[in-house]
Parts: structure tokens; C-alpha cells; sequence
């Protein structure tokens, strides 16, 4: 039995006393606080819920006093050196977990109160990023990161939110008050329950997009924004080096609006977007290598290289749409020189059994191998972890349809710039195949847009306009053509 599962009677009877004892007007929680204080005290790795529970009853010591209202971001530094006080004993990911209520509370500050607090504010945050690249930089093992979260998680975050919110609101929105910088997609995959692990990745992207949102307001120019920004993106993602943070950040892109809109204009927004999309779909990151030469050693690789080849589809169409031809080549010569994209080749073709060189298929396009993974798919090879990327990548096949795919490339690197290729009765079973599909799932539609954030009703409506539009008048079907355009490295 672990820890958690041990002291998870007293926590929960604490968690009882202490929300009835607030609701009734007591402000004094010293008898929380030395229980708690001699468990840690007494833990050489206390769990994560521990932490909290003990950190959050200081806080709200503090927060009544007058401190409050004249130095905002003392108190939130004062928390901030709390909590890593508490977790000095636990695992890297725990430490990252920990951190959560510091994020809430600084981005309620950036929110909320007034702009001469913004210097204060960008210090403390270049502090917490420092401590976090401290604390990813040195070498440890996957230790506690599958360990999942207790049952206890979601009335930890109303202690934390006590004073936010009213005794009866709903959970979905306390929990959307406390991480609020987080997709819809990722913080539904947190309010389910996930590992420990996740939640730190979590965290660190939120320390992540409030730091960058915060560089809008410091420059006038947009490029001396634009050279900050690149520069501050590469720098936190590898000073992080984490898997979970560098998924989250994926997942988020999937989705179709990055969850910074009270901060950020909708056309910073698009702007933000783009600089992230060159920095997860242009950049090798020296974290992400395979060690030991085993390809894709565990499920998460696996997950974050299947989440990379949406995201890298994703990257190309949002060029096309701003009508940056180079930048539509530049990301389609990053995604074939990928070693995800080649370890998840490898890993399939593992799976599938193919042998010979002559049996591999062509793949130099996300689409490409978005196909072939729907292929595989069928033969009873599970490459998608959920059904909700299955039904997302359906989708996109649909869409490349409606226009044109770019270039495949051959085993030997030369482009297959010749063919202009029709829709051979294959493809058209294979589309009639996906038709029935999207209609089956047309019902699922809404409940997979608010449980994941990535499929929204104009996906499905998309998909049905295009079966439409490939029938004529005289209802025969019609074949498109598609084209190509030549690439070329511009790295």
C-alpha cells in the first residue's frame, strides 16, 4: 500500500473539517497546520496530496491578513518558497505537480490586478521558470510519474479555491479557476484522473504561456517580439526537458485556440501559435533522443510521436491558410527529416511484421503516414491511444482531400514530383469506408468536442460537405486531383 492510501482517512476527514470550519466563518487553522507540519516533518517523500493540503492551510493564514491587499505578490512568493520548502524531499515530477496553486494564483495577478505589479511579477515567474529547469536539468529516473492521483484531488483543489469560488459550484469550473491556462482536451484528461507525471507537464506549461504572454507587453516592435519569443520558447522547452510538458504543448496546438485568450488578443493568439509550431515541428530537441538505440522505448514516446504527426499536419494546413507557401515547405522538410516520425515508422513497421525495403511504404507527408496508420488500424494494430485521435485523424484525411496533398518521398530521397494522382477505386471505397464512419460517430460528436477539445461539429460537418461535393449533378461521383508542392530545405 502506498503512502497516499495510508493517510488518505485522515486527509479526508481534514479536508471535511477544514471546508465546514470555512464555511462557518473560522479563520484560525493552527491545529490543521502543526498536524500536518509534523507528518511532513516526519515523510522523507510525502506525497504530493500531503503537500498540498498542508501548504494551502498556511496560505490561507496568510492570505486574511492585511498582506494581502498591500503586497499581492509577496504572499504568492512567500507560497511559492513554501511549497518547494515542502517538496524539497520528493521526486522531480512531484516537485513540478506541486506547483499548481503558485500558477492559479499568478495568473490571477497578471488578471486581475494592476499593471505596476507586471515587473513584480515577471521576476517572480523568471524565478519559478529557473527552478524548473533547475530541477528538470538533473538526471532522474521515471520514478512516481505513473503514480496517479487520489481520490482526494479534486476536493484539495476546492480547499485551494475556497475563497474563489461558492460551496455548490460545479467541479468542471473549479477545476477550470484552478488551472487556467490549461486546453479543454488536457484539463479534461486531468479532472478524469491522471498520472502524476501528466499533472507536472501540465504545470510546467503554464508556467510556460504565462511567461511568454507576459514578453507581449514589453515590446512596442512586432519583430523584436517575434525574435524574443523564438528565442524564449527553444530556451524553456529545452531547460525543461520534459516529455509530459513537451505533449501538452502538442495536445494544445491540436486545439483551436490556445487557451490564452484572456490574456492575449486574437491576433496575438495566431501569432503565439505560429511560434510555437516552428518550435515543436522545426527544432531537434536533444531530450526527445532514444537511448540505448531502442526504438521508442515506452508508450509515451509512442503517444507523443503519434500527438507530433497531428500537430505536424496541423502546422501545415495553418501555413497554407496564411498563405506562407515557404513556411508550408519548411515544415514539410522538418517533418521528413524527423526522428519522430521515423521512430514511429519503425515502430509500426515493427508491429506489422513487414520486412524488405521493397515492402515499406512511401511516407513523406503526415498524411501519408496518417493514412497508413488507419491502414494498420484495420488489421488489428492499436497505434492511437484513444478512439478521439482515430476519429480526429479521419478527419484529416478528409480534409486533404477537399484540396491538395504535398509531395511523398521515396526510400532513396528523391520526390515523386511527377505523379498528379487521381483517386483510384480504392481510395474511393476507402472514402465511402470513412463516410460511414463519420456518420456513425456524427452522434458522438459533442461529447468527444467537450471531453477532448480537438473535434468540434464543423469537423464532421466539413466531411459531410466534401462527400457531397465530390457528387455532380447527375449524382456520379467526381474524382479530384490532387497536386504537389516541390519542396525544399530551407534549415
Amino acid at each position: 500500500m502506498n503512502q497516499i492510501s495510508y493517510f488518505r482517512p485522515l486527509l479526508r476527514e481534514s479536508i471535511d473539517r477544514f471546508l465546514s470550519e470555512r464555511r462557518n466563518g473560522e479563520r484560525n487553522f493552527c491545529n490543521f497546520t502543526s498536524i500536518f507540519c509534523r507528518l511532513l516533518q516526519s515523510l522523507p517523500d510525502p506525497p504530493l496530496e500531503i503537500v498540498w493540503f498542508y501548504s494551502a492551510l498556511t496560505f490561507h493564514s496568510l492570505e486574511f491578513s492585511d498582506q494581502e491587499y498591500s503586497k499581492p505578490v509577496l504572499v504568492v512568493k512567500e507560497l511559492f518558497q513554501l511549497i518547494v520548502s515542502c517538496s524539497d524531499s520528493c521526486n522531480v515530477n512531484q516537485k513540478m505537480a506541486t506547483l499548481a496553486p503558485v500558477m492559479c494564483e499568478l495568473y490571477r495577478l497578471v488578471v486581475f490586478d494592476k499593471k505596476e505589479l507586471r515587473g513584480e511579477i515577471e521576476d517572480l515567474l523568471e524565478g519559478i521558470v529557473g527552478y524548473i529547469s533547475i530541477c528538470c536539468g538533473t538526471h532522474f529516473e521515471e520514478e512516481g510519474e505513473l503514480e496517479s492521483l487520489s481520490s482526494c484531488f479534486e476536493d484539495l483543489v476546492r480547499v485551494w479555491m475556497v475563497k474563489r469560488v461558492g460551496e455548490n459550484c460545479d467541479t468542471g469550473k473549479v477545476m477550470r479557476a484552478f488551472f487556467p491556462l490549461l486546453g479543454d482536451g488536457v484539463l479534461g484528461r486531468v479532472c478524469e484522473g491522471c498520472e502524476v507525471g501528466y499533472l507536472a507537464g501540465t504545470i510546467m506549461t503554464e508556467a510556460f504561456l504565462l511567461r511568454l504572454c507576459l514578453k507581449f507587453g514589453s515590446f512596442t516592435l512586432r519583430t523584436e517580439i517575434e525574435e524574443e519569443l523564438r528565442n524564449n520558447v527553444v530556451q524553456m522547452i529545452n531547460g525543461f526537458r520534459n516529455v509530459y510538458f513537451f505533449d501538452t504543448i502538442l495536445r494544445m496546438l491540436l486545439e483551436p485556440m490556445l487557451p490564452v485568450t484572456s490574456l492575449l488578443s486574437i491576433e496575438d493568439e495566431v501569432f503565439l501559435r505560429e511560434v510555437l509550431y516552428d518550435a515543436v515541428i522545426m527544432a531537434e530537441y536533444s531530450f526527445l533522443d532514444l537511448q540505448g538505440g531502442v526504438e521508442l522505448p515506452s508508450k509515451h514516446l509512442k503517444s507523443l510521436a503519434v500527438t507530433w504527426l497531428l500537430v505536424a499536419d496541423n502546422a501545415i494546413r495553418f501555413a497554407r491558410e496564411i498563405g506562407d507557401q515557404t513556411k508550408v515547405i519548411s515544415y514539410m522538410d522538418a517533418f521528413c527529416e524527423s526522428r519522430l516520425s521515423s521512430q514511429l515508422s519503425k515502430w509500426i513497421i515493427g508491429q506489422t511484421g513487414i520486412c524488405g525495403q521493397s515492402s515499406k511504404p512511401t511516407i513523406g507527408t503526415p498524411i501519408a503516414l496518417i493514412r497508413w496508420i488507419l491502414n494498420v488500424e484495420k488489421q488489428g494494430i492499436k497505434v492511437f491511444d484513444c478512439d478521439t485521435y482515430k476519429i480526429y485523424a479521419e478527419s484529416i484525411i478528409r480534409k486533404s482531400r477537399k484540396g491538395y496533398e504535398l509531395p511523398a518521398i521515396r526510400s532513396d530521397g528523391e520526390n515523386l514530383r511527377e505523379d498528379y494522382f487521381l483517386y483510384s477505386e480504392n481510395e474511393s471505397e476507402e472514402d465511402d469506408k470513412l463516410d460511414d464512419d463519420t456518420n456513425m460517430v456524427d452522434s458522438m460528436d459533442v461529447a468527444l468536442s467537450t471531453a477532448s477539445g480537438l473535434i468540434s461539429s464543423g469537423a464532421i460537418d466539413d466531411t459531410r460537405k466534401r462527400k457531397e461535393e465530390r457528387m455532380n449533378d447527375s449524382g456520379r461521383e467526381v474524382k479530384f486531383t490532387r497536386y504537389e508542392i516541390q519542396e525544399y530545405s530551407v534549415r
